[in-house]
This record gives structure tokens, sequence and C-alpha cells, in this order.
């Protein structure tokens, strides 16, 4: 009801003169909750210290990030926990339990500093989906139900449900405005550490470093609840357009009046990008049919997508030798675990690479994928800079022939090999020393399945392997699991029988490749690959999935588009800038003169109610 006037008179009767009173103060005290909810809000897993991330804000975030990755911390409860190294300590932090896997990694650490900042937190509880079947891998997947931190009564709580998400969560079209991440547009402005990359088949890592030729370093999660430091690169599956795979980062929130979380639609935010990772193929500053890959690195390097064939190459060995050591640990926490000393259940799961239980935390079939599909890229790469190096093409800083380049990688090679190895302690407690060379040669030998015995882990063979405990049953397993070995594709939310994939792996020995240009065999003139768009794959019969895998000869498949192989220029990228133009919002300064404007009038009319219902000697003291 309205305030009383000035002078107004009060009707009579019991109480009838406090009323006015009261219904003045009451809806002053409310207003006034009102107006200043948005400054601190107290309630829920925490306290908030302001509505909205700022840019500051959102460089707390990155740092943090980039500092978790530098760490060297083998997961994310170590890191938080050490004092020196985590930037948001708090005595806090040694009761805090931050185990998460791949998919909710990214989520939690999110959450994490926004605990800290005392900032809004929302995010996707729950998903529909159009296909049947696992919703980390079906079609036209959206937002059902949110959550915030208002729905939870500690931090700890909010942490611990944030775990029950998986990868499906980011499994969604470029259109879609109520997600929690968006695609968006590849640029040295756009991925800094803190940005997401989401792997349609099932994995999830955030950006923690870039070089500045370009190259993009990782952090991941694992089932183990472990974390890896890859580099970007074939391993990462792109996928399709609906898929929503490729780099995504946070869509910006803000907590209103209403006590609700609100979330920026796409056209609102600048680096939003529908099409820009999902080409056909990508053109940079003259250099046309680039692999996804190579766009990523010319965009982001200071040198463009100029090639230095040797440093290039040698970073590539180290990448590779880096996912072998991770491995190594992956496979290490499975034999302290005594996984290999149990039974072995007979049968695999119907996925091998999604499922849970003991298969999910220590199996490593979709890890040794990606470590085959970065020795794969390893081998399409050198013969693309052999390639590259035979018709002179400028974009490689290499004068020579294409024999003398492939001799002098072949010499970096054997004198990187030896250098890069990784050692494990066999099952009778001796160690055991791989060259990189010799990891490469067993590559499709290394068994995935966490009941074998260490030495079947790393392929060993002859005298290596007489060490392996005697048993008939896992051997035969080993045996009928090479076609699965062999199978480079990560298939999954389908049956991965013991007969899907091909009989003989691909070639992809860098070493012998360049051996045969060295001594006088030409370049390849073309790679070519077999797709990895999963929603062709999935329309497959499962049965025909061991044919997905196009052999080349002389070659390996790759998931990547085909490098460039023409002569031909073609026009210079044009990054497109048209986009609708955002609605305009008021200034904060406009805002706040408008609301104390209405403050000066809530409290002159309540001035004027009480004053109406005091006697005139008081009245006249409120005026």
């Amino acid at each position: 009801m309205p305030f009383p006037r000035s002078g107004a008179r009060v009707t009579s009767g019991h109480g009838s003169g406090r009323r006015p009173v009261f219904a003045a103060l009451t809806l002053l005290l409310a207003f006034f909750c009102w107006f200043f909810a948005p400054a601190i809000v107290d309630a829920g897993a925490w306290a908030l210290n302001a509505t909205r991330w700022t840019d500051q804000d959102e460089q707390v975030y990155s740092d943090f990030v980039a500092r978790l990755g530098e760490s060297g911390h083998p997961n994310l409860n170590r890191f938080i926990r050490d004092s020196r190294q985590n930037p948001l300590y708090g005595s806090e932090d040694q009761k805090f339990n931050l185990s998460p896997d791949c998919a909710d990694f990214p989520y939690l650490v999110r959450a994490y500093v926004a605990y800290k900042l005392r900032l809004p937190f929302g995010y996707v509880c729950e998903i529909t989906k159009k296909s049947r079947g696992d919703e980390r891998y079906s079609h036209g997947n959206r937002p059902k139900c949110f959550k915030d931190q208002d729905a939870f009564s500690s931090p700890q709580k909010l942490f611990g449900y944030v775990t029950l998400i998986n990868s499906g969560y980011y499994r969604m079209a470029p259109e879609i405005e109520t997600g929690d991440t968006y695609p968006i547009r590849i640029g040295a402005d756009t991925i800094r550490p803190g940005t997401v990359y989401y792997d349609p088949n099932g994995h999830v890592a955030l950006v923690y470093k870039v070089t500045e030729d370009g190259r993009v370093r990782l952090i991941d999660a694992h089932p183990d609840r472990s974390v890896s430091r890859p580099w970007f690169g074939g391993k990462f599956a792109l996928g399709s357009q609906s898929q929503g795979g490729g780099f995504r980062k946070w869509r910006p929130i803000w907590y209103g009046s209403d006590g609700q979380i609100h979330r920026l639609t796409n056209h609102n935010i600048k680096d939003y990008s529908a099409d820009d990772q999902y080409r056909g193929s990508y053109e940079f500053q003259g250099m046309n049919g680039l692999s996804y890959f190579d766009y990523v690195r010319a965009r982001l390097s200071s040198r463009g997508g100029r090639v230095r064939p040797f440093e290039d190459f040698r970073a590539m060995m180290e990448d590779i030798h880096e996912d072998v050591r991770y491995r190594a640990l992956a496979v290490d926490l499975c034999i302290q675990a005594g996984i290999h000393r149990k039974p072995h259940p007979g049968s695999l799961p119907w996925n091998i690479y999604g499922t849970d239980g003991e298969w999910e935390s220590y199996s490593t079939p979709s890890r040794d994928a990606r470590l085959k599909v970065a020795f794969q890229d390893f081998y399409a790469q050198t013969e693309r800079m052999i390639r590259m190096a035979a018709r002179r093409d400028p974009a490689i800083e290499y004068a020579g022939s294409a024999d003398r380049l492939a001799a002098e990688l072949l010499s970096l090679y054997d004198s990187l090999s030896p250098q890069l190895t990784v050692t494990y302690e066999n099952s009778a407690g001796t160690p055991v020393t791989l060259t990189f060379h010799q990891v490469l040669e067993r590559l499709f030998d290394l068994s995935f399945d966490p009941y074998h015995a260490i030495e079947y882990r790393w392929g060993a063979t002859g005298d290596e392997l007489r060490t392996a405990p005697a048993d008939a049953g896992k051997r035969r397993m080993y045996d009928q699991e090479r076609r699965l070995r062999n199978q480079l594709e990560r298939l999954y939310n389908l049956p991965t029988p013991l007969a899907m994939g091909p009989e003989r792996p691909p070639d992809i020995d860098v070493r012998r490749r360049l051996t045969e240009i060295a001594g006088g065999a030409a370049p390849q003139t073309e790679i070519i690959v077999a797709s990895a768009e999963l929603e062709d794959i999935q329309a497959a019969a499962p049965r025909e999935m061991h044919r997905m895998t196009v052999p080349v000869s002389g070659s390996s498949t790759s998931a990547s588009p085909p490098p460039a192989d023409g002569s031909e220029t073609a026009p210079a990228f044009s990054e497109e800038t048209a986009r609708p133009a955002p609605p305009r919002h008021v200034s904060p300064e406009e805002t706040e003169r408008q609301l104390w404007k209405f403050v000066d009038a809530v409290i002159g009319n309540a001035e004027s109610a009480i004053a109406g219902a005091l006697p005139p000697a008081a009245a006249q003291n409120i005026r």
C-alpha cells in the first residue's frame, strides 16, 4: 500500500497509531535489503563478495591454472595443500578433498577459485539428449537444470557434487546458450591458461601454457585421480560441430537480485565463434590445406606458420616421451594397487574405453590410443616437413634437399632416443630401461589390460618376458586383445569385441621412413587419412568398426585433416568480425544515480508517514 502523505490523518482504534510507522519501517528495511543484497550475499556454500567475475578475477583464475600446471604435482589435492605453490592457499585447504577425474577436473578448478574469491559459481546439474545410450557420447545434449553455490551448505559439499559431472556436459552444439562453456575463435587472445579443451571421445583438459611458437600445453586428470601435462596435437580429437569439441571458455555469469545465476548469451560474448574451429580445411597467411592442429599453432605462434624442422622434430620427440612417462605412472599405480595379481575376469567390458570400476581406474586403452596417435602424428608431421623441403616451400626454414633433411633428422633421432627413456621394475624387482625407439618398436604390444603383469603392460618379449608370472589364462587374453591394441580410434557407446581392430597395425616407424628417404626414396606426395568424426563412425555397424581405418602404403592413418600438399597459394586468412550488435547496457554510474534517486523518494515518503503518526512536536523534529 502507498505511504500516507505528510499530515495525513491517522485513524483511531487499538494499535492503529503504530501501523503506518511499522509499515514504513518494514518497507524501508526490505528495500535496503534488496538494494545491498547484490553487493554481499550471505547464503549457501559461501558468501559472495561480488555478483560477477571481473577481468581481474579471470586473470587470477588464469594464473592459478598456470601455477597448477607448472607445479609438477601429481594430483590436485597435493597442489592446493602446498602453501608455497598454491597462490590462493588458506588453512582450510588442508581439510579439502579435491579428487577429480578428467571431466569434472575443469569444473572443480573453477569452483575452487570461485570459492576463494567468493564469486558466483553455477553449473548444469542435469542434461537431456536426443539419442539413446551413454550421455557422454550421445547427440543433442542440452542443459536441463542448474545449481549454484546457494544450493550447498559448504564448499566441500559443492566440490563433491561437482565430481558427478561427466564429459557429456561439454558435448553441446555451438548454438546452445545455457551451457557452462562455449566454443571460441582461435587466437592468441582467446587461448590462454584456464581455457578448456573438450575431446568428444570423452576427455577434457585445461590449457596452462602457450609458448611463443604456438604450442599449447594442457593439464588433465584421469580416473586414477592423477594429473598429466600433455602437449596439444593430433592425439586430441576435434569431432564435429554438433559435438562441440575443441577449445571452449567458461560462459560469463552473474548473480542477480532474484537470487539466481544468469548467463550471458552467445552474441554478447566477443570471442564466441560457432564455426572457426569447424572448417573442412584451414588456411592462414597464404598457406592452405592446414590441419586443425597446424592452424591452431599458426594462429598462436609469433612466427606464424613457418616451420623449423629440427626444433619441431625435437619438440615432438620430447612431447611423446612425456606421454610415455605419464603412462608409466598410470601403470605403476595399477601395480601398486595389486590389480595385476587378481584373476582375470575372462572377458572385457562391453566398451573398453568408457566403463567404470577397476577397469576405468586402472586400464589404459584410451591413454594408449592417444599415445599411438601421437606417434602417428609424429610420422605424418615428419613426412610433411620433408615434402616441404622437396618442393622448396618458403614456409620451411631449411635450404637443403629432402634426402639431406631426412639424413639430418635421422641423426637427431638417434642422438635423442637413448636420452628419452622410461624405466619399469619387472616382476622380479629388476629395473628395465627402454629407449624412445624401443617403445616405438613395441608400441602395439603394450597391454592396456590392468590384470596383466607389468611385463605385458610394457610389451616384453623373449628373455624380458621370462620374469612374468606364468598364467595361461592371462596370456590367452593378451593374445586375443591383439586387434584391439592395433586400433587407433577410440570408439565409445559401442561394443568393442576382441575381433575389433585391424589385423596389422599401421606403419608409424619414423626411423625406418627417414632411413628410406635418406637413402634416396622419394617422400610421399600424399598421406591419406581416415575421418575421426564419431557421428560417421557410430552410424556404422559395430562389426564394421575395424574397417573404418584406411591403411596407406608406407604411411599411417591419422585423425587429422591432410597436411598441406599443394603449391597453389590460397587467399590470406580473413577473420570474420561481423557480429550482431549486443543490446545496449546502462552504465553502472547511471544505474547508481537512478537507484539513489529512488532511495531518496522512499526515504522522503517514509519520513512523511512516520511524521504523520507522531505528535506535532515530535513530527517537527523528524522534518
